[in-house]
């Protein structure tokens, strides 16, 4: 062949090459499992928890106002991945307890599915491996789902460089649940006494024993108590400077869309209660929300409410996806109100609706019964001080905007149940993580 031919025969091989080159963004998920918004630097706490999320930050958007649909992980990652809030995907929790719940049935597709089925290389690493385990649904669309060697934090992110640079080719979807926040609040060395508050002596805290005495911690145990958190926040903040290390290094950090967010936060005593799940008040359903869209493409501080449920349409639309079905539009384009429930055994439902007008509604329907309040966060950020709706003129918007949102959430029968008693292995899980004794 003569050398002429020879190279316009490689230059074509080459052009065909590069053409054929994936050249959709990388997409990262983490969720810090049980982290608020209001123990975050990267919202204004003082003590310096997140140094790299105001690093983050400052690259992309912070939704100040973000909802967790739940207000704990089942619901919320469900609706995380459908698009779809806990009355509309079915998983939540049964009348069995701690132990007893409803999977996310296998009919309603998930972004992770959508992405895999349109060529993503799709790896989960999770930290939360009871309730996340594959026997609720998660792990659908995902090629790897790795629940164990995952805890704490630094396992996970060796785990997540080690299959990028293994298996990871272009275009890749990496989610990441991170454990480490969740109670019984024990950071590690040396973060254990990195903010002031930590006692010597102090048993973890048992969350099931809360539930079942309503024994409380006194206040200096909680001071130690929210010490360990945060210092468990700035573990976890400094291996998320690891992770996107990773990217950057392997040239893959600027096309990237990073989204970090948490499932649901977490109470330190405000209303009887230390921990999560319950009521949907502000303590557990304000979460962060930070987003690095690709090349930049986005930036600043929305203040407007939005909801978790808005990632996977924002997903799919970013690397030209279309939305999944019942889901909404993408973060760009929210311009309602966002809402947040915990299901009541029996059917009914407890819902915090946020406008951004700095109230919030919490409407609570079991049976035939009907109850209907406002909070002002302003003046009473604990929400302490419920006005009936009706009796707050101020609260006629978000009172419209509420019955609105709610007559357009259509109603799910559950998903199939699921015992986490009845697996040996899955209640020591739950042990681990301070749900039961």
């Amino acid at each position: 062949m003569p050398a002429r031919l020879r190279l316009a025969l490689l230059a074509l091989l080459g052009l065909a090459s590069a053409c054929a080159r994936d050249q959709r963004p990388d997409v990262l998920l983490v969720v810090l499992d049980t982290v608020r918004a209001d123990h975050l630097s990267a919202y204004g706490y003082p003590r310096r928890t997140t140094p790299t999320l105001e690093a983050l930050a400052a690259e992309g958007v912070r939704y100040e106002l973000a909802i967790a649909p739940g207000t704990w992980t089942v619901p919320s990652h469900a609706s995380l991945f459908t698009g779809l809030l806990p009355s509309s995907h079915g998983a939540y929790r049964s009348e069995g307890g701690l132990t007893g719940l409803h999977a996310l049935d296998a009919s309603i597709e998930t972004f992770p599915e959508r992405l895999r089925a349109a060529g993503y290389r799709t790896a989960a690493f999770v930290g939360n491996d009871a309730y996340l385990d594959p026997a609720l649904g998660m792990d659908r669309g995902f090629e790897r789902y790795q629940t164990q060697q995952t805890r704490p934090a630094g396992r996970l992110v060796w785990a997540v460089r080690h299959w990028l640079r293994r298996h990871g080719r272009r275009p890749s979807f990496v989610f990441v649940n991170v454990m480490d926040p969740h109670q019984p609040y024990r950071a590690q060395p040396p973060y254990d006494r990195l903010f002031p508050g930590k006692l010597d002596g102090v048993e973890p805290h048992p969350a099931e024993r809360v539930v079942a005495t309503g024994e409380r911690p006194d206040a200096a145990t909680m001071t130690h108590y929210v010490s360990q958190y945060d210092g468990e926040l700035r573990y976890v903040d400094d291996r998320l400077d690891e992770l996107f290390a990773v990217y950057r290094q392997l040239g893959r950090w600027d096309d990237a869309l990073v989204i970090v967010t948490s499932d649901h936060g977490e109470l330190f005593d405000e209303h009887g209660a230390v921990g999560h799940g319950g009521p949907p008040y502000h303590g557990l359903v304000h979460v962060p929300l930070l987003v690095k869209y690709p090349r930049g493409a986005r930036r600043g501080v929305v203040r407007d409410p939005v909801s978790l449920a808005d990632i996977a349409p924002t997903i799919l639309a970013t690397v030209g996806l279309p939305p999944l079905p019942g889901s909404g539009p993408p973060l760009w384009d929210c311009h309602g109100p966002a809402m947040a429930e915990t299901m009541l055994a029996g059917g009914g439902v407890i819902r915090a609706v946020y406008d951004g007008s700095g109230r919030v509604l919490m409407d609570r329907e079991e049976g035939t019964t009907r109850e209907t309040v406002v909070y002002d966060l302003a003046t009473d950020p604990g929400q302490t001080n419920p006005r009936p709706a009706s009796a707050d003129g101020g609260a006629a918007d978000l009172v419209g905007a509420a019955r609105d949102l709610i007559a357009r959430t259509p109603r799910r029968p559950p998903g199939p149940e699921v015992r986490l008693e009845a697996d040996a292995d899955l209640a020591e899980r739950l042990r681990a993580l301070g749900y039961v004794e």
